[in-house]
């Protein structure tokens, strides 16, 4: 039994023992066998490079091997095998069933796993996605509630348009520097991108041909597959030991930025011990100030600062007061000259149709007499061809009473009927004509009432003196408004130059008291160390981001690379 148990053994795991010949099983080798092994292994290597999961198929139909006595070749004496427990190939069948429908349980609870982190990371991607997306609004709108902050601020303190220019300007070269930046880390990020792509697609091949080689039968494939593996545990180990150097280096710098945040933290406590002293110096100044009445003089040059400011909002304001009436009597102006063109334009089209409805007139009554004329004419021989058809009748009449042809009578008769129709379609031409006649004088008639308006219309509008002086005048008034307007500009332009020049000494007393130049350069101190230790915090956290991610990138992909050429190599 434990012979029986160690020769299958030997068979699962592919190794070779050394076996009794009367208990070794007889494997055959043959094309068939090794074609009924190749497709599951096959199959497991495109399930490894495909990442797609699938159950065991197992092939019931195995080939029987040469076997007698139920699944074993061997030479049996009464002696050595009486009380032996004899296990066929069915057992060995279903141990193998058993563990196959083990594993394809296993796999099927593993791949429901798999499902379930899939829809998972997708939901976690889908809201990382949002949260991305509403800081990013977020920001914008900050960004715009500071553009109206600032534009609140330059109302309040009415800064003056060059200012905002210089502003305007500065902060579109700060956006283009920033945009250039930009550019620079997402050219770079895409570098990143294509590389990493790369690299997988190099791992993919790798595996695949792991598989072609694992699947294949041949000694010598197997035997450099070891080796690479081996090389392959190697350099992982030592890339492991990297890390673990990697590991030591990075609690070795954070204890170093620990010690540059304390020796920070002294300086800044130092430098608030020395601004708190200076403060209560400051104090002391103020206190003696006090005591000598030069704090009346300040709370007077305050005043006078704030009447200034009050002076100068009431003029700014008064100034745009002026300018938007002037803006208007502007657009007045204009609208007036549009007006006048527009009536120009009217008159003109209005007498070029007058001129083209005076020629058709024209036209008509020239045609009309000959038209008439002719109706007349026409009227006249149609009467004259009635009489003698009805002194043709009376004579047929007659020679029918003195002893006719009843077929002439016939044929008279035929003719009087056609001519009663030709006489009936004249006179409804003649209607039609009478018709047209009254429809003509109608048209005549009311062409002579807009002919008449039109000449009225021409008459007003032809007393362009009138219009032009009305014009004139009131172009007159608009500029005598502009002109009055422009002295209280030029009179609001020399108070205001006035309330500079007392602002600019009252600024050079404030700038030469001792006690404002003290304040001013605790001030520079206070933003000159504020700066520096901006400015500590950015390179420690550019120093952070560099630490944790270019090194260990570069010793894989260096590790990677290694391992490539040397199985290019080998």
């Amino acid at each position: 039994m434990e012979r029986s148990l160690s020769g299958s053994r030997t068979h699962r795991h592919g190794l070779e023992e050394t076996v009794p010949s009367d208990i070794k099983f007889r494997i055959q080798n043959n094309a068939a066998h090794n074609k009924r092994l190749t497709p599951f292994t096959e199959k497991s290597s495109k399930s490894c490079s495909d990442t797609v999961i699938h159950t065991p198929l197992f092939n019931k139909n195995l080939h029987d091997r040469r076997l007698s006595d139920q699944g074993l070749d061997v030479t049996r004496h009464r002696s050595r095998l009486e009380n032996r427990q004899v296990r066929d190939k069915s057992y060995y069948k279903g141990l193998i069933y058993q563990k196959g429908y083990e594993i394809a349980s296993e796999i099927k609870r593993l791949s429901k796993q798999v499902n379930m982190m899939e829809t998972d990371k997708s939901y976690y991607y889908a809201c990382k996605q949002k949260a991305e997306k509403q800081a990013s609004e977020l920001k914008d709108m900050q960004g715009i509630l500071l553009d109206y902050n600032m534009v609140d601020d330059w109302c309040t303190t009415e800064a003056e348009i060059s200012e905002i220019r210089e502003e305007l300007q500065r902060i579109k070269a700060e956006n283009q520097v920033a945009s250039a930046e930009v550019e620079k880390i997402f050219d770079m990020r895409k570098k990143k991108e294509f590389l990493v792509h790369e690299l997988e697609t190099d791992i993919s091949q790798e595996r695949y041909v792991t598989d072609i080689l694992s699947s294949t039968s041949s000694p010598h494939f197997q035997d450099r597959y070891k080796g690479l593996n081996k090389e392959d545990e190697d350099l992982k180990s030592d890339l492991m030991k990297l890390e673990e150097e990697l590991r030591s280096l990075e609690t070795e710098r954070e204890k170093l930025e620990e010690k540059c945040r304390s020796v920070n933290k002294l300086q800044a406590y130092s430098l608030l011990g020395k601004l708190s002293e200076e403060q209560k110096k400051r104090d002391t100044l103020f206190n003696e100030q006090a005591e000598n009445d030069s704090s009346l003089d300040i709370s007077k040059l305050r005043q006078r600062k704030s009447e200034h400011y009050d002076l100068l909002r009431s003029i700014s304001s008064q100034s745009r007061i002026v300018k938007s009436q002037i803006n208007q009597k502007q657009s007045e102006l204009e609208n007036v000259c549009k007006e006048f063109n527009n009536i120009q334009t009217e008159r003109v089209q209005k007498l070029s149709k007058l001129k083209s409805r005076e020629k058709l007139i024209d036209a008509f009554l020239a045609t009309f007499s000959e038209k008439q004329h002719e109706l007349l004419r026409q009227l006249m021989e149609s009467r004259n061809r009635i009489k003698e058809l009805l002194e043709l009748m009376s004579s047929q009449l007659n020679f029918d009473g003195f002893g006719g042809h009843s077929r002439e009578i016939q044929m008279q008769n035929i003719e009087e009927s056609k001519a009663r129709e030709s006489l009936k379609q004249e006179l409804l031409e003649l209607m039609a004509k009478e018709a047209l006649e009254d429809k003509l004088l109608e048209e005549v008639l009311k062409l002579k009432q807009e002919f008449e308006t039109k000449k009225n219309e021409i008459d007003r509008f032809s007393n362009v003196e009138l219009l032009e002086t009305q014009f004139e005048t009131k172009k007159k008034d608009l500029l005598t408004e502009v002109e009055a307007y422009r002295k209280q500009r030029n009179a609001y332009k020399c108070i205001l130059q006035d309330l500079q020049i007392k602002y600019n000494t009252l600024e050079e007393t404030l700038q030469k008291n001792e006690v404002y130049k003290e304040l001013s350069k605790l001030e520079k101190q206070w933003q000159y160390s504020e700066q520096s230790n901006f400015a500590i915090e950015q390179f420690l956290a550019e120093a952070k981001i560099r630490g944790y991610y270019s090194p260990v990138k570069k010793s894989t992909i260096d590790t990677m690379r290694y391992t490539n050429e040397l199985r290019i190599a080998k």
